[in-house]
């Protein structure tokens, strides 16, 4: 039941993705614009997850609670970040994902920190100032 109960939700989820795309609108001369990607990612998502409905294969093991809260924490930690992205800007969200990642991945809090901010921060870079794809250092919050 548990695999049907999937396949329910990853199609409902698929379905307004895909449906949310029709309010793209494409600029003048772009042939297939914005809403073609989701469409294609929507609609293969919505039969496969008809599959699970259909023809659910296996048996369903559960993991461990602690798994079950690590997997929680690290959805919340996502949730987070896309909401703390604009208000505190690029490196510091991202510094602080990652750093929780792996925190919440039992990595060593001193390690996990410097990676996050490393690696925020290269990211940074790589995008800004090499490829000139303009992200904000600071968000909104330190009027960025």
């Amino acid at each position: 039941m548990s695999i049907r109960l999937a396949g329910v939700a990853i199609f409902v989820i698929a379905a307004l993705y895909a449906w949310t795309a029709q309010d793209y609108t494409a600029s003048f001369g772009d042939v297939l614009g914005p809403s073609v990607f989701p469409v294609m990612v929507g609609i293969p998502a919505m039969a496969l997850a008809l599959s699970l409905v259909v023809f659910p294969g296996g048996t369903v093991s559960w993991p461990a609670p602690r798994r079950l809260l690590r997997q929680g924490l690290a959805i919340a930690t996502l949730v987070a970040y896309s909401i703390l992205l604009e208000p505190l800007g690029f490196p510091l969200a991202t510094a602080a994902l990652v750093a929780a990642i792996a925190i919440i991945m039992d990595g060593p809090v001193v390690k996990s920190a410097i990676i996050g901010i490393a690696g925020s921060l290269s990211l940074w870079v790589l995008f800004d100032r090499l490829l000139g794809l303009p992200i904000d250092f600071l968000g909104t919050l330190f009027d960025g």
